[in-house]
Protein backbone atom coordinates (compact mmCIF):
# COMPACT_ATOMS: atom_id res chain seq x y z
CA UNK A 1 0.00 0.00 0.00
CA UNK A 2 1.30 3.23 -1.00
CA UNK A 3 2.74 5.50 2.52
CA UNK A 4 0.91 8.23 1.19
CA UNK A 5 -2.36 6.58 0.96
CA UNK A 6 -1.86 4.89 4.29
CA UNK A 7 -1.42 7.93 6.08
CA UNK A 8 -4.88 8.91 4.79
CA UNK A 9 -6.51 6.33 7.02
CA UNK A 10 -8.09 7.13 10.34
CA UNK A 11 -7.13 10.60 9.86
CA UNK A 12 -9.29 13.64 10.25
CA UNK A 13 -8.82 15.22 6.86
CA UNK A 14 -9.51 18.83 6.43
CA UNK A 15 -10.01 21.08 3.44
CA UNK A 16 -11.75 24.89 4.67
CA UNK A 17 -12.28 27.86 3.23
CA UNK A 18 -12.72 29.25 -0.31
CA UNK A 19 -9.00 29.22 -0.60
CA UNK A 20 -9.46 25.50 -1.15
CA UNK A 21 -12.31 24.98 -3.45
CA UNK A 22 -11.87 22.98 -5.98
CA UNK A 23 -9.88 19.86 -4.21
CA UNK A 24 -9.50 16.65 -4.63
CA UNK A 25 -8.81 13.97 -2.03
CA UNK A 26 -8.26 10.27 -3.54
CA UNK A 27 -8.44 7.64 -1.48
CA UNK A 28 -7.49 3.46 -2.20
CA UNK A 29 -7.42 1.81 1.37
CA UNK A 30 -6.54 -1.99 1.90
CA UNK A 31 -7.22 -3.49 5.72
CA UNK A 32 -9.75 -3.83 8.38
CA UNK A 33 -11.06 -1.48 10.91
CA UNK A 34 -9.71 2.11 8.63
CA UNK A 35 -11.75 4.67 10.39
CA UNK A 36 -11.90 7.46 7.67
CA UNK A 37 -13.46 11.12 8.63
CA UNK A 38 -12.98 14.11 5.66
CA UNK A 39 -14.21 17.95 5.89
CA UNK A 40 -13.86 19.93 3.08
CA UNK A 41 -15.69 23.44 3.10
CA UNK A 42 -15.75 25.34 -0.03
CA UNK A 43 -17.22 24.55 -3.66
CA UNK A 44 -15.97 22.59 -6.23
CA UNK A 45 -14.36 19.58 -4.06
CA UNK A 46 -14.30 16.53 -4.57
CA UNK A 47 -13.75 12.68 -2.87
CA UNK A 48 -12.68 10.49 -5.84
CA UNK A 49 -14.72 11.07 -9.14
CA UNK A 50 -16.79 9.40 -11.61
CA UNK A 51 -13.77 8.13 -13.42
CA UNK A 52 -11.60 7.73 -10.37
CA UNK A 53 -13.72 6.11 -7.25
CA UNK A 54 -12.15 6.07 -3.81
CA UNK A 55 -12.29 2.56 -2.81
CA UNK A 56 -12.14 0.60 0.73
CA UNK A 57 -11.35 -3.12 1.07
CA UNK A 58 -11.34 -4.85 4.09
CA UNK A 59 -13.88 -5.48 7.35
CA UNK A 60 -15.01 -2.76 9.62
CA UNK A 61 -14.86 0.42 7.83
CA UNK A 62 -16.28 3.41 9.49
CA UNK A 63 -16.48 6.42 6.59
CA UNK A 64 -17.37 9.73 7.79
CA UNK A 65 -17.63 12.53 5.06
CA UNK A 66 -19.27 16.30 5.43
CA UNK A 67 -19.20 18.53 2.69
CA UNK A 68 -20.33 22.16 3.10
CA UNK A 69 -20.59 24.05 -0.08
CA UNK A 70 -21.72 24.43 -3.77
CA UNK A 71 -21.12 21.33 -6.39
CA UNK A 72 -18.98 18.87 -4.51
CA UNK A 73 -18.60 15.57 -5.58
CA UNK A 74 -18.17 12.12 -3.61
CA UNK A 75 -17.80 9.05 -5.49
CA UNK A 76 -16.93 6.26 -2.78
CA UNK A 77 -16.61 2.20 -3.64
CA UNK A 78 -16.31 0.03 -0.29
CA UNK A 79 -15.88 -3.82 -0.38
CA UNK A 80 -15.91 -5.96 2.90
CA UNK A 81 -18.49 -6.59 5.91
CA UNK A 82 -19.35 -4.00 8.86
CA UNK A 83 -19.42 -0.95 7.00
CA UNK A 84 -20.68 2.21 8.02
CA UNK A 85 -21.31 5.20 5.88
CA UNK A 86 -22.06 8.98 7.05
CA UNK A 87 -22.68 11.73 4.69
CA UNK A 88 -23.97 14.93 5.44
CA UNK A 89 -24.65 17.86 2.57
CA UNK A 90 -24.89 21.22 3.11
CA UNK A 91 -25.02 22.95 -0.60
CA UNK A 92 -26.87 23.06 -3.84
CA UNK A 93 -25.86 20.73 -6.59
CA UNK A 94 -23.93 18.30 -5.04
CA UNK A 95 -23.12 14.80 -6.12
CA UNK A 96 -23.10 11.77 -3.83
CA UNK A 97 -22.27 8.04 -5.17
CA UNK A 98 -21.88 5.27 -2.67
CA UNK A 99 -21.32 1.80 -4.26
CA UNK A 100 -21.12 -0.69 -1.42
CA UNK A 101 -20.54 -4.68 -1.71
CA UNK A 102 -20.09 -5.08 -5.48
CA UNK A 103 -17.77 -7.22 -7.53
CA UNK A 104 -14.25 -6.89 -6.03
CA UNK A 105 -12.51 -9.96 -6.33
CA UNK A 106 -12.39 -11.48 -3.03
CA UNK A 107 -14.50 -8.96 -1.34
CA UNK A 108 -17.45 -9.36 -3.70
CA UNK A 109 -19.94 -9.17 -0.45
CA UNK A 110 -20.64 -7.46 2.22
CA UNK A 111 -22.92 -8.02 5.34
CA UNK A 112 -23.94 -5.59 8.38
CA UNK A 113 -24.06 -2.06 6.52
CA UNK A 114 -25.17 1.15 7.54
CA UNK A 115 -25.86 4.27 5.36
CA UNK A 116 -26.84 7.48 6.45
CA UNK A 117 -27.33 10.67 4.19
CA UNK A 118 -28.59 13.61 5.50
CA UNK A 119 -28.76 16.91 3.04
CA UNK A 120 -30.31 20.31 3.65
CA UNK A 121 -29.74 22.04 0.32
CA UNK A 122 -31.59 21.60 -3.29
CA UNK A 123 -30.88 19.67 -6.46
CA UNK A 124 -28.39 17.74 -5.11
CA UNK A 125 -27.69 13.76 -6.83
CA UNK A 126 -27.60 11.02 -4.18
CA UNK A 127 -26.93 7.86 -5.44
CA UNK A 128 -26.83 4.25 -3.11
CA UNK A 129 -25.77 0.37 -4.74
CA UNK A 130 -25.64 -1.83 -2.29
CA UNK A 131 -24.60 -5.69 -3.97
CA UNK A 132 -24.94 -6.44 -7.35
CA UNK A 133 -26.74 -9.58 -9.17
CA UNK A 134 -23.45 -11.74 -9.04
CA UNK A 135 -22.56 -10.86 -5.38
CA UNK A 136 -22.84 -13.11 -2.72
CA UNK A 137 -24.19 -12.99 1.23
CA UNK A 138 -25.18 -9.20 0.65
CA UNK A 139 -27.02 -9.13 3.96
CA UNK A 140 -28.32 -6.91 6.60
CA UNK A 141 -28.50 -3.16 5.07
CA UNK A 142 -29.98 -0.07 6.39
CA UNK A 143 -30.25 2.85 4.49
CA UNK A 144 -31.60 6.09 5.97
CA UNK A 145 -32.03 9.30 4.11
CA UNK A 146 -32.77 12.77 5.13
CA UNK A 147 -33.57 16.26 3.07
CA UNK A 148 -34.85 19.11 4.78
CA UNK A 149 -36.05 21.45 3.29
CA UNK A 150 -34.92 20.54 -0.23
CA UNK A 151 -36.40 20.64 -3.59
CA UNK A 152 -35.11 19.01 -6.91
CA UNK A 153 -33.24 16.60 -5.55
CA UNK A 154 -32.96 13.01 -6.85
CA UNK A 155 -32.48 10.03 -4.73
CA UNK A 156 -32.01 6.84 -5.80
CA UNK A 157 -31.42 3.63 -3.78
CA UNK A 158 -30.33 0.12 -5.57
CA UNK A 159 -29.89 -3.22 -3.18
CA UNK A 160 -29.17 -6.71 -5.29
CA UNK A 161 -28.48 -9.94 -3.60
CA UNK A 162 -28.38 -13.70 -3.73
CA UNK A 163 -27.98 -14.14 -0.52
CA UNK A 164 -30.04 -17.41 0.42
CA UNK A 165 -31.37 -16.90 3.74
CA UNK A 166 -33.62 -14.55 4.95
CA UNK A 167 -32.15 -11.07 5.79
CA UNK A 168 -33.44 -7.56 6.70
CA UNK A 169 -32.70 -4.76 3.91
CA UNK A 170 -33.99 -1.50 5.06
CA UNK A 171 -34.79 1.99 3.22
CA UNK A 172 -35.97 4.86 5.56
CA UNK A 173 -35.86 8.08 3.07
CA UNK A 174 -37.41 11.17 4.50
CA UNK A 175 -37.62 14.23 2.61
CA UNK A 176 -39.44 17.92 3.03
CA UNK A 177 -39.51 19.87 -0.18
CA UNK A 178 -41.03 19.64 -3.63
CA UNK A 179 -40.39 18.47 -6.98
CA UNK A 180 -38.12 15.27 -5.37
CA UNK A 181 -37.49 12.76 -7.58
CA UNK A 182 -37.05 9.30 -5.26
CA UNK A 183 -36.04 5.92 -6.73
CA UNK A 184 -35.97 2.44 -4.56
CA UNK A 185 -35.18 -0.77 -5.85
CA UNK A 186 -34.68 -3.91 -4.65
CA UNK A 187 -34.09 -7.45 -5.97
CA UNK A 188 -32.81 -10.84 -4.34
CA UNK A 189 -33.79 -13.16 -1.54
CA UNK A 190 -33.99 -11.10 1.30
CA UNK A 191 -36.37 -9.39 3.58
CA UNK A 192 -37.26 -6.09 1.56
CA UNK A 193 -38.47 -3.20 3.68
CA UNK A 194 -38.86 0.62 2.19
CA UNK A 195 -40.30 3.74 4.11
CA UNK A 196 -41.23 6.69 2.36
CA UNK A 197 -42.02 9.92 4.38
CA UNK A 198 -42.82 12.93 1.58
CA UNK A 199 -43.87 16.71 2.53
CA UNK A 200 -44.29 18.99 0.14
CA UNK A 201 -45.80 19.13 -4.00
CA UNK A 202 -44.66 17.27 -7.20
CA UNK A 203 -42.44 14.52 -5.75
CA UNK A 204 -42.03 11.77 -7.71
CA UNK A 205 -41.85 8.28 -5.81
CA UNK A 206 -41.41 4.42 -7.28
CA UNK A 207 -40.26 1.74 -5.67
CA UNK A 208 -39.76 -1.66 -7.01
CA UNK A 209 -38.84 -4.43 -4.89
CA UNK A 210 -38.83 -8.41 -5.77
CA UNK A 211 -37.44 -11.53 -4.24
CA UNK A 212 -38.63 -15.05 -2.89
CA UNK A 213 -39.25 -13.61 0.88
CA UNK A 214 -41.87 -11.16 2.11
CA UNK A 215 -41.87 -7.45 1.33
CA UNK A 216 -43.41 -4.01 2.65
CA UNK A 217 -44.09 -0.66 1.67
CA UNK A 218 -45.14 1.86 3.58
CA UNK A 219 -45.44 5.20 1.92
CA UNK A 220 -46.46 8.55 3.72
CA UNK A 221 -47.02 11.87 1.75
CA UNK A 222 -48.44 15.13 2.59
CA UNK A 223 -48.44 17.22 -0.78
CA UNK A 224 -50.22 18.09 -3.75
CA UNK A 225 -49.70 16.92 -7.06
CA UNK A 226 -47.28 13.93 -6.43
CA UNK A 227 -46.55 10.49 -8.49
CA UNK A 228 -46.23 7.39 -6.46
CA UNK A 229 -45.60 3.97 -8.12
CA UNK A 230 -45.33 1.03 -6.07
CA UNK A 231 -44.46 -2.59 -7.84
CA UNK A 232 -44.13 -5.41 -5.81
CA UNK A 233 -43.38 -9.15 -6.72
CA UNK A 234 -41.84 -12.88 -5.70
Amino acid sequence: MNKKIAYAVGMFLTMGGIAYADNVIYIDQIGSSANININQDGSGNRVGSSGTDSASSGASTTLDIDQVGSSNELDYKIYGDTINVTSNIAGNSSDVDIDIGTTGGSNGGSDDVSVTINASTNSNTIDVNVGSVTAVDTNDVDIDIDITGGTTNSVTVTENSTASSVTDKITDIDINGGSNTVTASKSGSSQHDTTLNITGSSNTMSVTQSGAEASTVDVTTNGSSSSITITVSD
